[in-house]
């Protein structure tokens, strides 16, 4: 490198690449460091001379052994036991590992393969500068103040040649081992220590060889067995005299460590087991007492000094993880490599997150190459939530792992990358990156394992009659579900209440910690939508009473509903998205089993099979044929049902013990050859209380409380009524919530039709009828009968017959009040409002 320095000066002046100045302050000029680093300056040349310089001439005794900065200040244990006499290769060779790197070969998911010895190389600058994949090393990895980054802006250099490219290099290596040494006192470093802080703080190789080939800017000599590297004293006179100020941007924090902290480079972090609310206020705090930012590598020790030590567990949770769980911080990277735990709000100069943003790449994916990234972050997923010890794998093994698992080799080049880590970094949605170097660790990021973990829960729950469960039961529910082992690492986090608390917000779960219940989330329905699902009852029952068994599979439920009632089934119409929570919510009237194939079958309950036989002996009774005999009842049943009637399903012996339970409908004749069965006719005084009752709640706005009516029935029509009466006899027409009696829906809809019928001698036909009612209603509001919770206007006509009745057929349909509702006798009729129902 020294004859290329003789060489070619110029050409080193001219090609240089102005990013590596980035290290010096804004008020520096480039050609001074040129000057400084060119052969063709007299006082570089006179630092080439092979006279000794005057501080090496003196005697060591003479030496300012206080200002040498002691091997062993603040290393960690394993760099102690190497800080002696080494030659420059084993100094090189032996990198400084952590306390927490000797524990990690414990872990399943610690990358176990012996650590060779390093070999550094001079990185070599790339001809394509304008990709984000080929950048040169030296240029990601610069440590730099994030202001003085921003102060130059380096366009692309023109293709080097790769003797200059590699000369600039070293430049750039002098400019940063020279301001090392100028934070040491008398500029003097241990030569193992300078590499340790080299490799620490720039994050990338450097080879002893390497030093000694910097021979115009450090000398190296040995003193008491340990080689000594110091910056000439010319060379920092030149610095001095420039006024030259840089600033490296320290990797660690420099309140809470001591000054030759020592950062790994694989950024081996503790694993913490420690309740996350607590974690994350304590964060909170650091983070405030560091005016929002602070070097991640360094955690651990300001975290010691505030708050009790983070204790390294091997079923803990990753640190780095950790702090990314916490909603309001994040982990980003500076313009060199240093990751920082930082506030998401924190003002300032703007940080690359630490995930890769495919963005930075000034190469635009295809949408097949974005395709194959989604199928690619799909399977990783699926690879660490199956293969990886606590959903995490060391990158190291990816390949390995990948092959195993899907039986085919990942290649990187199909999603337009060279190196894998590239690949990883470019899905952070997915995938997150912990550690640094050799020991990098892949996981999956928190809002993934929330999702998964709520996705889970949820899958549970459905399967759940009540869909809740205990809080305390969700590892045993989860083994049963998924026939694997439950542990709360493999989502994150340390605890089970943790992991809970996290998914609380989630629109699709309702924690209520007072109770320890875990549950789906069901919107509150209101009063008409569980109106129509008592009506849904009974179209269930009359749909599955004519089926073999009383039952039907479940795929075939909608079909069959439109097929039978000539309508769709909307479950909207009910309160429910789907029909599965609809049916569900019918518990007491269907039960879904499965049948041997694993197919859900949709069965009436033992109690409903009961009154579903009872309804078919009454549609068979009510024949046009008239009544029938009770011998000739099974063989009837059994040619219109295709099904036997067997009275002993029931606990009973005979038909006709049968039958006397239905002894409210059925009337009994008997002769002296048999019993006849017959319809018994409505009961006249019922009919009349139930018109009446419904009248006097017409002319009171429809509701009243039940004193107020009962005194009204007695004065008006001279009966009483009590409130058995109105939640059984009349519960088709009224219902009685908190002592208030009012209409039912179809009622309300009844009293509606009155209104808009009783000024037309009280009949209308029936298409006339539907655009009177919108022209009275307002234009923009059209008759529809799930505003009374019924799914067709027939049906809601039909559950009005009690005050108005349809005649004719096609377009000859009437619409007719029957006499007792006519309100032509009223002196103050109610004004006709769309919207009075409270449903």
């Amino acid at each position: 490198p020294y004859d290329l320095y003789v060489q070619q000066p110029k050409l080193i002046s001219a090609e240089m690449d102005p990013s590596v100045l980035w290290c010096l302050g804004p008020d520096f000029d480039k050609h001074t460091v040129l000057s400084l680093l060119g052969e063709n300056n007299p006082m570089d040349t006179g630092l080439m001379q092979p006279t000794t310089p005057t501080w090496w001439m003196s005697s060591p005794s003479q030496w300012n052994t206080s200002s040498m900065p002691d091997p062993s200040v603040y290393t960690p244990r394993s760099v102690m036991s190497e800080l002696g006499s080494q030659s420059p290769t084993s100094g090189a060779a032996k990198r400084p590992f952590s306390d927490v790197t000797n524990r990690t070969n414990s872990r399943q998911f610690t990358n176990t393969q012996p650590i060779n010895k390093l070999e550094f190389s001079t990185p070599v600058r790339s001809i394509t500068p304008d990709l984000y994949s080929r950048v040169p090393s030296s240029i990601k990895r610069s440590r730099i103040t994030p202001a003085l980054a921003s102060t130059y802006e380096t366009p692309p250099p023109p293709a080097p040649f790769p003797s200059t490219t590699s000369t600039t290099d070293s430049a750039e290596r002098a400019l940063e081992i020279a301001l090392l040494l100028k934070e040491h006192p008398d500029c003097t470093c241990v030569l193992v220590t300078l590499i340790q802080e080299y490799q620490s703080r720039f994050q990338k190789p450097l080879h002893v060889s390497e030093l000694y080939t910097m021979k115009h800017v450090i000398d190296i000599q040995d003193y008491g067995g340990n080689r000594v590297a110091r910056l000439l004293p010319a060379f920092r006179v030149r610095f001095d005299e420039n006024n030259m100020q840089s600033h490296l941007e320290q990797p660690y924090c420099i309140m809470h460590c001591p000054k030759n902290f020592i950062v790994n480079p694989d950024l081996d972090l503790p694993f913490v087991q420690i309740s996350f609310a607590t974690f994350a206020e304590n964060v909170r705090q650091l983070l405030t007492q560091h005016s929002g930012s602070m070097p991640l590598a360094s955690f651990p020790q300001c975290y010691i000094n505030s708050f009790e030590p983070l204790i390294d567990h091997n079923d803990g949770v990753p640190l780095e993880h950790y702090i990314s769980c916490i909603k309001d911080v994040q982990i980003v990277t500076g313009q060199g490599v240093i990751k920082k735990v930082q506030f998401s709000n924190t003002p300032g100069v703007s940080f690359m997150p630490t995930p890769f943003d495919t963005s930075n790449m000034h190469v635009e994916m295809c949408a097949e190459v974005q395709q194959r990234l989604q199928q690619f972050s799909r399977e990783v997923l699926d690879l660490l939530k199956n293969q990886g010890s606590h959903c995490r794998l060391p990158v190291s093994k990816f390949v390995s792992a990948y092959h195993q698992y899907f039986s085919r080799q990942c290649r990187v080049a199909d999603y337009g990358f060279s190196k894998i880590i590239d690949l990883l970094l470019a899905i952070p949605k997915s995938i997150q990156i912990l550690g640094d170097g050799n020991k990098r660790i892949m996981t999956i990021t928190h809002r993934c394992q929330m999702k998964r973990f709520t996705n889970d829960i949820i899958r549970i729950l459905k399967n759940k009659p009540q869909r809740s469960m205990s809080i305390s039961e969700i590892p045993i529910e989860y083994e049963m579900a998924y026939k694997k082992s439950f542990f709360v690492a493999d989502f994150g986090m340390c605890y089970l209440e943790d992991l809970v608390n996290e998914v609380k917000d989630n629109k699709e779960l309702v924690v209520e910690a007072d109770k320890n219940i875990i549950k789906l989330y069901r919107k509150e329905r209101t009063d008409l939508e569980i109106y129509a699902t008592r009506n849904f009852e009974k179209d269930v029952i009359d749909m599955l009473r004519i089926l073999p068994d009383f039952s039907i599979p479940f795929q075939k439920f909608i079909p069959s509903y439109h097929h039978h009632f000539g309508y769709q089934c909307k479950v909207q119409t009910y309160g429910f998205s789907r029909l599965i929570d609809l049916l569900e919510e019918l518990s007491h009237v269907v039960k879904i089993n499965e049948d041997k194939n694993g197919e859900k079958i949709v069965q009436l309950t033992p109690t409903m099979m009961a009154h579903a036989i009872l309804l078919n002996i009454e549609q068979l009774v009510r024949k046009p044929h008239g009544p029938i005999k009770l011998k000739d009842l099974q063989a009837q049943y059994l040619q219109v049902y295709r099904n036997e009637l067997s009275p002993e399903d029931f606990g009973v012996a005979s038909i006709e013990a049968l039958l006397l339970t239905m002894t409210d409908k059925l009337d009994f004749h008997y002769t002296e050859s048999d019993i006849t069965v017959a319809m018994k006719e409505p009961n006249p005084a019922t009919v009349q209380l139930a018109k009446n009752v419904v009248l006097t709640l017409m002319l009171s706005q429809c509701q009243l409380s039940f004193w107020q009516l009962k005194q009204d029935m007695l004065v008006r029509f001279k009966q009483d009524v009590t409130l058995n009466m109105c939640r059984n006899e009349l519960r088709d027409y009224v219902e009685v919530i908190d002592q208030t009696v009012r209409l039912t829906p179809p009622m309300f809809f009844a009293y509606n039709v009155v209104l808009l019928l009783s000024p037309c001698e009280g009949r209308m036909a029936y298409d006339d009828f539907i655009v009177e009612y919108q022209r009275r209603t307002g234009s923009t509001h059209l008759l529809y009968p799930t505003d009374y919770g019924f799914p067709t206007m027939p049906r809601l006509f039909d559950a009005i017959q009690l005050v108005a009745q349809v005649r004719g057929r096609r377009n000859f349909k009437m619409i007719m009040l029957n006499p007792e509702f006519r309100l032509g006798g009223y002196s103050q009729p109610t004004p006709f409002t769309p919207s009075m129902t409270p449903f």
